[in-house]
């Protein structure tokens, strides 16, 4: 006797990909952000190479889910995510972390000179309007980075620093990007 249990692990599998994928725009979620950036940060101690990470949120998102509605914020979350993608390599990691919070991880390259590259093109991306509901929205995003520091960096830590990076860049007028501290 047999029992086909096929059905069941294809079941197993979907299920654990939606875990670990944002379902709004298709990219991963905090939890496989979490994973894979605590992986880049283990290769970058391993190689003695810089990660740079990216912390980005839509410069005034509230006003355009109060004004618009939630279901044109969600087209522009799905806009922004596309445009994220569009303007990193194959390789590296763009998550959406929650609300209108995205993360992208670069590894390898001259940081941060190379973040602050990405940055700028990111930056220019969103110059082009959103076309939400047929109608041309304008947004603008803010970015913070953090480049790993050596031994000590962890997940929490470099995503804190860029968040503080972040916050730095808003000060400074939105529409624009900070980096941050080692430490």
């Amino acid at each position: 006797m047999g029992i086909d249990i096929t059905e069941m692990k294809d079941v197993q599998h979907r299920l654990s990909a939606f875990a670990r994928v944002d379902s709004l725009t298709g990219l991963p979620n905090r939890a496989q952000l979490y994973e894979r950036l605590g992986e880049a940060l283990a290769r970058s101690r391993r190689g003695a190479s810089a990660t740079a990470c990216l912390f980005l949120d839509i410069d005034h998102f509230k006003s355009i889910n109060d004004s618009l509605g939630h279901a044109s914020g969600d087209e522009a979350l799905r806009e922004f995510g596309r445009r994220l993608q569009s303007s990193v390599r194959e390789t590296d990691l763009v998550g959406r972390l929650a609300g209108d919070e995205f993360v992208i991880v670069l590894e390898g390259g001259e940081q941060p000179a190379c973040a602050q590259a990405v940055a700028q093109k990111i930056i220019e991306a969103m110059r082009a309007p959103f076309f939400i509901a047929g109608a041309p929205l304008h947004a603008s995003t803010s970015i913070g980075i953090a480049v790993s520091s050596g031994e000590d960096d962890d997940a929490d830590g470099i995503l804190r620093r860029a968040d503080e990076a972040l916050y730095a860049a808003k000060r400074a007028g939105r529409g624009g990007f900070a980096t941050g501290c080692p430490h």
